[in-house]
């Protein structure tokens, strides 16, 4: 009964720190979007430094959603022409380690650790971006007064 529970154990908090990953790469895109939304109508030279800051903003978001997950893959192809990212690697583990009714073994509990590690790491970098970037960048359009519509 103890391994069985641990097992459980096991999978729950890997279904966790999956959906908390799975959740960020909706929130990159989200921000995305709306900051691609937001800087679409400023292109005169006098946004130079909201563009620039986006741009920022954009990259870091770019790179730590590359890091979670393939951004590249588009067919079922792809996954064996792009390496996996770190969402796959966790959820591969959660579905070796369901099978059969026994504890995780060493292996496993060491690489979900090692897994959790790196995608807390991304995910620190996304909650700097988040609580820190994104709030500048918001205070710098409220500050140029950007209107909401811009005829041409």
């Amino acid at each position: 009964m103890a391994d069985l529970q641990a097992q459980f154990d096991f999978l729950i908090e890997v279904r966790d720190k999956l959906s908390e990953t799975n959740n960020a790469i909706t929130d990159i895109r989200e921000a995305r979007d709306q900051i691609n939304l937001v800087t679409g109508k400023m292109k005169s030279d006098e946004f130079t430094e909201i563009n620039k800051k986006a741009k920022d903003i954009l990259k870091t978001m770019k790179e730590v959603e590359e890091a979670l997950y393939q951004t590249k893959n588009r067919s079922g192809q792809d996954p064996l022409n792009f390496p996996i990212r770190l969402n796959n690697k966790l959820g591969h583990l959660n579905s070796l380690t369901s099978t059969g009714d026994y504890k995780p073994t060493d292996q496993a509990v060491a690489f979900k650790k090692e897994v959790t590690a790196a995608i807390d790491t991304e995910l620190d970098k996304l909650k700097t971006v988040f609580e820190t970037e994104i709030p500048a960048f918001n205070k710098m359009v409220k500050e140029k007064g950007v209107d909401a519509v811009i005829l041409k």
